[in-house]
């Protein structure tokens, strides 16, 4: 059987695709990453997205105000700006801690600001994009309305806390 015009020419087509794919370049794309901040609050770990973590305050003294809730222990001066200051063990369930302060980390992110009461800081490192994970959805409890997702650190499952949704259960 002789080829014919038709089986040369898908011959010539099956060529030409070969060499455009042999001739593609790949590329290595770098994955985004993202700084983040772990903290401990209660006993607990907790992780923060690190551009939403302005710098971290010394205990300082903080100014009661009447009439506040629960969760805003009161005001600090800050190089002269007057900030609210948030004790979010009450929207962890790990209750209030009277008569102790600990770190103040400034969180802001849009036009929120607010300083939110830690123990310490554990650790500050950058991420890559894709170890963020969503939060399990058997998770229950306080907590849970406050996550953005999980990462991995230190062999341990750290909730990583999402400062907008903290600014939309203070504003409500």
């Amino acid at each position: 059987m002789e080829p014919t015009d038709a089986t040369l020419k898908s011959e010539q087509l099956l060529e030409d695709i070969k060499r455009h794919n042999s001739s593609k370049e790949i590329v290595d794309v770098e994955e985004g990453r993202t700084k983040v901040v772990i903290v401990t609050v209660g006993g607990n770990r907790y992780a923060f997205y690190g551009e939403e973590i302005r710098e971290i305050l010394p205990a300082c003294e903080i100014s009661w105000v009447p009439g506040l809730p629960d969760y805003l222990p009161g005001l600090i001066v800050v190089r002269g700006d007057i900030e609210s200051v948030v004790d979010i063990r009450q929207f962890l369930g790990a209750g209030q801690e009277t008569g102790r302060t600990g770190l103040i980390a400034l969180a802001v992110r849009g036009d929120f600001r607010t300083g939110i009461i830690i123990d310490s800081i554990e650790d500050v490192m950058d991420l890559p994009l894709s170890a963020i994970k969503p939060p399990l959805s058997t998770l229950n409890g306080a907590a849970r309305e406050l996550l953005n997702g999980e990462i991995d650190w230190d062999g341990a499952v750290i909730p990583l806390l999402d400062i907008e949704k903290l600014a939309a259960k203070i504003t409500l």
